[in-house]
């Protein structure tokens, strides 16, 4: 058990929620009241079934009576009985408060560790993402979440356990300490060998935590891919797979779990056992029937929360590693936090530029070769080349969701990072080659880029992008649910959507990776009239593979292993004697011709 990790539970869970903790101590002193007015309640209960005639009464049973008499209420077993009924009654009630404060507390503490992960997360840049495991992010903010959330509700329950003890035992401390110091003594003793457990439980933990990651990461792995499992006919590999993995992080929670449900169950009968030896020896010394039956009913009300306070010992070590790797990636995040300029971003004034600008993904070669490039403002620039020549870390870069290694990507002539990162980026419309719908409506996934439009504004996005007639024929319309990453559509419907969608927000700058991909011949053609239109006041940079898709473009790159081989406009470079761009020209074109001969 790290000593920093307890440091950090401390200050992320008590001072963080101060208030919170503050109700809960106040709770804790009524509901502690009550319990020792619920021991006291007993005394005269018992005097009274012992000698009616009260003869020789306790001090408490004096008190009581003396209360009794000046209220004008009948002494007798029913007002005792009642006394004794309705203290509990009451406690009982401010127990079921109680554990309401807990649970405040620790979904309040889900609830901030959620936010302030993400928030954490959405300020690093995109090589966060793209550099650590899917499983592992998933498994952190569902499962691991909640094992920190239940494992802090313990840590609450801890707090308000110490307090209940220490009010529980302050009864028989003062009713008969010597009989309260010897069943505290013996419990303690007993107890001392639960603790060397945490140990175990700290690395049965940590198996569980990595174990889970592997099973969420398998899962998401294959979800991600059941089309394609399902075209390989490789369901039952797909299944066994995660059963398989499933199966080890099931050995290792049962074995978490067992621990900590056997810690107080097995320290429970020691634990009454020291009671049963304290009572001996306080009957051996002549102590009153009545007082100590309330000093054995404030002991035995003690010895849930003696075994409690063990197993919330047990949860606390077997939650750090799921605290740590919390810790650990919101540590990593932090470390590719943006670098967020001050300046801006209105609109784009001259263009972008690439100067000498480098770039490699960690352990491999350079993806980018001292680039240097301008995309013009209101002009449309074309990447081409084969894949894997660093078109796309190029629009990476552009956006800022990757920073150069060497040279510099200037926004307006200054350097990108001086600028406030998503006062541009809200100024960017994007198209992926593999476009991301949510699950949700069409319209919502249109609003999802700039909540204020109108049905109008919508319509006319939906008709520039050639996707207005099929959303008229479905039945609900804009209504339509697309499902999950839009699989009720099909490839070339969401891809009109996801161009719909950048369109909406009138870009400054429209990035279209392989946009018209997915598209038959005619869509294809009404979207690059479409994007004729607004190429006269929009900065369009197109990705493509098939050329026909940059024919209008204004200044074309041809990428070759990184680096730049070719610039200039599609006219010059088609034209140009053995150019690359004039061989893939040439190559489609006989591709045509078999087409054409088929």
């Amino acid at each position: 058990m790290k000593k920093s990790s307890i440091v950090s539970i401390f200050s992320d869970f008590i001072l963080k929620n101060f208030k919170q903790f503050l109700w809960l101590f106040f709770v804790l002193i009524i509901e502690g009241s009550m319990a020792a007015v619920s021991v006291f309640s007993l005394v005269p209960l018992a005097d009274f079934l012992l000698d009616q005639s009260l003869q020789k009464p306790s001090q408490i049973t004096k008190v009581v009576t003396a209360i009794f008499e000046y209220s004008n209420i009948a002494i007798g077993f029913w007002s005792f009985g009642l006394l004794f009924f309705s203290s509990n009654l009451v406690k009982g009630i401010l127990d079921v408060i109680l554990r309401y404060a807990i649970l405040r507390i620790k979904y309040a503490v889900i609830r901030g560790l959620i936010g302030e992960t993400l928030h954490i997360f959405f300020k690093a840049r995109w090589e966060f993402f793209s550099s650590s495991e899917n499983g592992l992010l998933l498994n952190t903010m569902n499962k691991e979440l909640n094992t920190i959330g239940d494992s802090l509700g313990h840590l609450a329950s801890l707090f308000a356990q110490i307090i209940q003890l220490a009010i529980y035992l302050s009864v028989p401390l003062w009713l008969n300490a010597q009989l309260t110091f010897s069943a505290i003594g013996l419990s303690v003793l007993f107890g001392l060998p639960f603790l060397l457990f945490h140990r175990l439980s700290y690395r049965l933990g940590k198996q569980n935590t990595e174990t889970a990651n592997v099973v969420m990461g398998t899962l998401s792995e294959i979800l991600g891919a059941a089309r394609l499992i399902l075209g390989f006919g490789k369901q039952t590999h797909a299944r066994d797979l995660y059963l398989e993995r499933l199966d080890q992080h099931v050995g290792t929670t049962l074995r978490s779990q067992t621990l900590m449900t056997a810690i107080p169950k097995l320290y429970q009968p020691f634990a009454m056992l020291s009671a049963v030896v304290a009572m001996g020896l306080a009957l051996s010394k002549g102590v009153l029937i009545s007082e100590l039956a309330a000093v054995m009913w404030s002991l035995l009300s003690s010895l849930p929360i003696l075994s409690s306070l063990l197993q919330s010992n047990i949860t606390i070590s077997n939650f750090l590693p799921s605290y740590e790797q919390l810790m650990l990636l919101k540590n990593r995040a932090a470390k590719f936090e943006e670098k967020e300029g001050s300046k801006e971003f209105v609109v784009l004034q001259n263009g972008i530029e690439f100067q000498n600008v480098s770039f490699s993904y960690p352990g491999r070669t350079d993806t980018l070769k001292e680039v240097s490039l301008l995309i013009n403002k209101s002009k449309m620039t074309a990447f081409i080349g084969e894949s894997g020549a660093g078109k796309s870390t190029a629009i990476d870069l552009i956006m800022g969701l990757q920073i150069p290694d060497k040279g510099e990507v200037l926004l307006d002539n200054l350097p990108l990072d001086q600028w406030r990162q998503n006062s541009f980026r809200e100024k960017i419309g994007y198209v992926p080659q593999d476009p991301f719908l949510f699950n949700d409506t069409i319209r919502k996934n249109l609003l999802w880029s700039l909540g204020r439009a109108t049905d109008k504004d919508i319509w006319d996005v939906l008709s520039l992008a050639n996707a207005d007639r099929f959303i008229k024929e479905l039945p609900l319309g804009l209504e339509t649910v697309v499902g999950d990453r839009g699989v009720k559509l099909s490839g070339g419907q969401r891809q009109r959507i996801a161009l719909a969608r950048a369109l909406l927000r009138k870009p400054e700058l429209l990035i279209l990776d392989e946009a018209t991909s997915s598209l038959d011949s005619e869509s294809e053609k009404l979207i690059q009239q479409s994007i004729e239109r607004v190429a006269s006041h929009t900065t369009i940079v197109v990705i493509a593979h098939r050329l026909s898709t940059i024919a209008k473009a204004d200044q074309v790159y041809v990428f070759q292993s990184g680096s730049l081989v070719e610039e200039g406009s599609f006219d010059s470079l088609s034209r140009k004697e053995n150019g690359i761009l004039n061989n893939m020209l040439s190559t489609q074109q006989f591709s045509k011709t078999l087409n054409a001969n088929d």
